[in-house]
């Protein structure tokens, strides 16, 4: 994870304080972000769970890439 332009070991430090942006990103376009709020005294999420929310900003940003411009009703 990076927090203020640097690396963050979430499991050496915990989760970084404020929101955090996941990109979701299509063939090297942006096409938005999911931001997120910690709970203040919750434990970081697993490595596993980072995972498939990274995964699933993977999937939300390929599929907007492909969907094409929409047209005006």
């Amino acid at each position: 994870m990076v927090a203020g332009h640097r690396h963050w070991d979430v499991e050496g430090r915990g989760w970084p304080q404020g929101e955090i942006e996941l990109r979701a990103t299509g063939n090297g376009h942006y096409h938005g972000r999911f931001m997120l709020q910690p709970t203040a005294g919750t434990a970081a999420p697993s490595l596993q769970a980072r995972l498939v929310a990274v995964t699933l900003a993977d999937h939300a940003g390929a599929a907007l890439d492909t969907a094409g411009p929409t047209r005006d009703s």
